[in-house]
């Protein structure tokens, strides 16, 4: 029945568009153009091609982005080696390792990410919508923008309004595992004052099934999620010399059944040996369902606003931009003993505002000698409260901790210089950064109930100020225009911070306190283009040392139950090397061949997690040994086409003693459709095989150890159907 469905609607898809293709001209094929020419890299703060920039860097432009149907912000790491993101659950925000350096949850993204030029610390995948390119930087970063790029960097460009008239719609509907998820968005631009000021509106309205679904909610709602998405974007020029760019944002999310963080057992048949009578009720989970009692609802709204202004001087460039951030968050039903019990549930109310704003200078573009100088400054306010509910609870029980409050506050001065080393094509590059940051957390005295033991906070107010020094330097050689190899090194940071857990049990200082962490990276890289200029090849290797390296640890009490799962200490250490290749080619003016490949060896140098135990040897958690992607392409000068995708990720440690460890995963992705200058329609299918792919850290049972783990499972397959039409 399934396939004859699918074969039904393959014959109508294949229907409409050979209709379409018939009714409608479409745009001119690209001829032999020079593949990396088109694509600009604007991440240095100056507008170079892929081959000029000598750092490793991928970029999805719109024809890419359209190509690859970016339509998620997890699937990024699919495409980009070296990458890998983490999350807790379908709501949750999405966390960036890079080359190693991994981020998770409870550690400050070691990446930093940029929308608009406004930085984000944490991102939702929400956000995703009428994306207009993406660049993915590798290495520090520090030298060009503000805190937290110490991994690297992703920058996200929307769609700018345009000087004429355009609108565009799209609707999306998808099926997964019986159930369905369905969305529109669109876009609307156009001149508003003629020569002077352009203007757009994008907006986005979804509702989807939970990924991952809970029969046993005590609320009778197994998890749905429904986003609202607006945004407003203004382009002025009052004269030829000054541009100024506003963008501001609104997204809300309600989730009825969903707890912003949800876990699954990694051992199905253990669990349900174990739970399936004794608290489940003679239900045994299912591949794509958990099983929790908790009641559950997330409700979380974003506001983001920005301004940014360039001024052309007579001499150089002047760039500006401030912007502000606000999440308020409240989500109810972190199921503590994982099963159908009526529960020990947590409840998070977190309420943050980030401020930002940059100021820099950039001389001419100059073949002999050209610098940029600039300031940042950056501030995070961060309220807390958490809960607990009991027994036989609703969504009225939980009953809230005093509040904590963390408040995050970074100025930097940056600059760097390029100049040319008496060599034809050879150049050096020279950064520099101080910066300087102070935190600060405060609590009120009170008692947290979990049901197996209490949390008993206590008065606190810590703070501390952190500085650091960070250079870079490269070294890059172009002996033509179809060739560039380079060298650098880089320093990156993070600053330290304190642990509210340790501070509430009297333990030593230098337990509630942990330091700053840095890191060096060295990058060594050749990029060129292919023979007959209708492709590139760019490959990149690195090697990369810590200092006071940031881990996680679990605290557990004297019955293996978990009192705090954010427990950080800075007496680590991990070393990381790896290389990455990535090439284009279009083998045709219909046929475009895309692949990747990275690879990563990060261990622990050294990690003490007990006066036993030391970690030495064993690879990071949620590092993958290697990933890669090898995508085909081909479109009918008509506008048919069709895209076969093979993403690779390789062994996967989910936790830092690889007591659970993902082996190697191979994820096809499909799509075929047509695709015309007035409108398209996209068939797709992602995760074709249905892999059950775990997607963040692992945890046992915070109730007690029950001998089994318990991580955040990522999408199943989806199969969908796309329609848009463009004014």
């Amino acid at each position: 029945m399934v396939l004859r469905g699918l074969l039904c609607a393959a014959s109508w898809l294949f229907w409409v568009m050979a209709s379409a293709a018939a009714a409608q001209q479409t745009e001119p094929k690209r001829s032999d153009v020079d593949v990396d020419d088109t694509i600009i890299v604007t991440g240095q703060k100056r507008e170079e091609t892929l081959l000029e920039a000598d750092l490793s860097v991928t970029v999805f432009d719109e024809r890419a982005i359209r190509e690859a149907r970016l339509r998620d912000f997890r699937r990024i790491d699919d495409l980009v080696p070296n990458v890998q993101f983490n999350e807790a659950s379908q709501l949750s925000s999405v966390f960036v390792s890079i080359r190693g350096i991994e981020s998770n949850p409870f550690i400050v993204n070691r990446a930093a990410i940029y929308i608009d030029g406004i930085p984000f610390r944490e991102l939702s995948n929400s956000v995703l919508n009428q994306i207009s390119s993406i660049e993915v930087l590798r290495g520090p970063q520090s030298t060009l923008y503000g805190a937290n790029s110490e991994a690297g960097l992703i920058l996200i460009t929307t769609r700018l309004p345009e000087d004429d008239l355009v609108a565009q719609v799209r609707a999306t509907g998808s099926t997964y595992n019986g159930d369905f998820g369905y969305g529109i968005d669109g876009f609307v631009g156009g001149p508003l004052v003629e020569d002077k000021l352009v203007g757009s509106i994008a907006f986005r309205a979804s509702r989807e099934d939970a990924f991952i679904s809970n029969p046993a909610s005590s609320i009778g709602e197994p998890g749905y999620i429904r986003d609202l998405f607006l945004q407003g974007r203004l382009k002025f020029t009052p004269n030829e010399d000054l541009t100024i760019n506003a963008t501001a944002y609104i997204l809300d999310t309600l989730a009825p059944g969903l707890f912003d963080q949800e876990f699954v057992p990694l051992d199905r048949d253990l669990y349900n040996a174990t739970y399936q009578n004794l608290f489940n009720g003679g239900r045994a989970v299912g591949r794509f369902e958990f099983l929790n009692d908790a009641p559950k609802r997330t409700v979380e709204q974003n506001i983001v606003a920005g301004l940014s202004a360039t001024y052309q001087l007579n001499y150089g460039a002047i760039d500006a931009a401030v912007s502000y951030a606000n999440t308020d968050e409240d989500s109810s039903g972190l199921d503590l003993d994982a099963t159908a019990l009526p529960p020990v549930a947590g409840r998070d109310v977190e309420v943050e505002s980030i401020y930002s704003a940059e100021l820099r200078f950039t001389s001419p573009d100059s073949d002999v000698f050209e610098y940029l100088i600039g300031a940042s400054w950056f501030r995070q306010e961060e309220d807390v409260q958490l809960g607990t509910a009991f027994g036989e609870a609703s969504l009225d029980s939980y009953l809230l901790s005093p509040p904590q409050g963390a408040t995050s506050q970074d100025f930097a001065i940056f600059g760097s210089a390029t100049t040319g080393l008496g060599i034809e094509g050879l150049s050096g590059t020279v950064g520099l950064r101080w910066d300087r940051a102070k935190r600060r957390t405060e609590q009120q005295a009170g008692i947290l109930d979990l049901g197996f033991a209490e949390l008993i906070f206590q008065d606190i107010s810590l703070e501390e100020t952190f500085t650091a020094v960070l250079p870079r330097g490269v070294i890059s050689y172009e002996p033509n225009d179809s060739l560039n190899i380079y060298v650098s090194a880089s320093k990156g940071y993070i600053p330290g911070g304190f642990n509210l857990t340790a501070a509430d049990a009297d333990l030593a200082d230098d337990i509630v306190r942990y330091d700053q962490e840095s890191i060096w990276s060295y990058e060594a890289g050749v990029k060129f283009r292919l023979p007959d200029n209708r492709g590139y090849v760019n490959i990149a290797g690195f090697y990369i040392e810590s200092d006071n390296w940031q881990e996680v640890q679990v605290l557990v009490n004297d019955q293996g139950q978990i009192v705090s799962s954010a427990f950080i200490a800075a007496r680590a250490s991990i070393e990381s090397a790896g290389f990455e290749i990535e090439t284009a080619y279009d083998i045709t003016d219909n046929l475009k061949f895309t692949a990747a490949f990275g690879y990563t060896d990060a261990s622990y140098r050294d990690f003490q997690v007990s006066a036993t135990e030391n970690l030495r040897g064993l690879p990071v958690k949620l590092v993958s040994e290697f990933d890669g992607n090898i995508a085909l392409r081909y479109e009918t000068d008509g506008g048919i086409f069709g895209r076969g995708e093979v993403s690779l990720t390789g062994r996967t440690p989910l936790d830092e003693r690889s007591n659970a460890v993902q082996g190697s995963v191979a994820v096809i992705n499909l799509q075929a459709g047509y695709e015309g200058e007035r409108y398209a329609i996209r068939f797709f299918a992602e995760n074709l095989t249905n892999r059950r792919i775990f997607s963040g850290l692992a945890f046992q049972n915070a109730a007690g150890d029950d001998g089994n783990l318990y991580a955040p499972l990522d999408a199943p397959r989806v199969i969908g159907l796309e329609t848009e039409l463009n004014f």
